[in-house]
């Protein structure tokens, strides 16, 4: 797909890869992509990720409203990027995935590990309706491996590991169980997990001091902003490839369920979003 945003042209191949052209100044009018969170609910808030889940889901959490959430994205160029965690999946969720695909927005999905088998039709169907680009898949250790072939065999699935809360020794073993592609998410000091973070705990000083080694066991390994810092990755690579693979970070946070704005998932600051547009609200933060 390819579409204009500002003074940019935005290709999107089939695996995901984005290219960007313009000439000059980047000056883009709306986010590449947005991250939204579509529920605070979460099956495991109480047991595995009570400790570190750093959006503080609770068991008993609420869905967004779907209708409310589709007026607010409902003027953005097709081609617009949505990365959406959602925890469990829905039926609600499922027709929000339609109409994403009806406005040509590009979706991508992230689902804890547990709820895979008990979502895995609603699920397989909206990755076989091509509903879902990307799938996300939230690897917990803890939880008993419950992963199918299918979705193992999808070439855009990709499994988020978290630096510092998995250990580097749990992460190489996922090449053995099928995984092509990691996302290495950094630890982040927010929710749940705020004040925990440690950078020179042991397991950080792995996970440093190892990351090439996961170059060589996966097909893909990408790395979230948080991780690019905490694991100073820019050090495998000279400034021009830095230059042309590091695009930087032109997107925002939208807590539909509990209908806000923030520059980030681990930030403070909040706008009600009915407080501002999308596209103003990316430009407040541009400027």
């Amino acid at each position: 797909m390819i579409y204009t945003n500002g003074n940019a042209t935005i290709q999107i191949q089939n695996d995901g890869t984005r290219i960007i052209e313009y000439q000059d100044k980047l000056n883009l009018e709306y986010p590449l992509n947005l991250d939204i969170r579509v529920s605070t609910g979460c099956s495991f808030a109480s047991t595995i990720c009570k400790d570190f889940c750093h959006e503080s889901a609770v068991t008993n959490g609420k869905d967004c409203n779907y209708e409310i959430l589709k007026s607010k994205l409902e003027d953005l160029p097709k081609g617009i990027e949505l990365a959406i965690g959602c925890n469990t999946f829905t039926e609600d969720l499922y027709r929000f995935l339609d109409w994403c695909q009806y406005k040509q927005f590009i979706c991508n999905l992230t689902i804890n590990q547990g709820h895979l088998q008990r979502d895995s039709n609603y699920l397989g169907q909206a990755i076989m309706n091509d509903y879902v680009k990307g799938l996300g898949i939230s690897y917990r250790n803890s939880i008993k491996w419950n992963v199918h072939q299918f979705f193992l065999d999808y070439p855009n699935t990709v499994f988020h590991v978290i630096a510092g809360i998995d250990t580097f020794k749990d992460v190489e073993n996922l090449a053995s169980k099928g995984v092509k592609k990691i996302l290495v998410l950094g630890e982040k000091d927010f929710g749940y997990n705020a004040t925990k973070v440690d950078l020179n705990s042991i397991n950080h000083r792995k996970w440093f001091w190892w990351i090439s080694k996961l170059f060589k066991k996966f097909e893909v390994v990408s790395f979230d902003n948080l991780a690019l810092e905490q694991l100073q990755i820019r050090r495998f690579f000279s400034d021009e490839s830095w230059n042309t693979f590091n695009q930087g970070e032109y997107s925002f946070y939208i807590d539909a369920a509990n209908e806000v704005f923030k520059p980030s998932s681990r930030s403070s600051d909040s706008v009600n979003w009915n407080d501002a547009t999308i596209k103003d609200y990316f430009q407040q933060l541009q400027n």
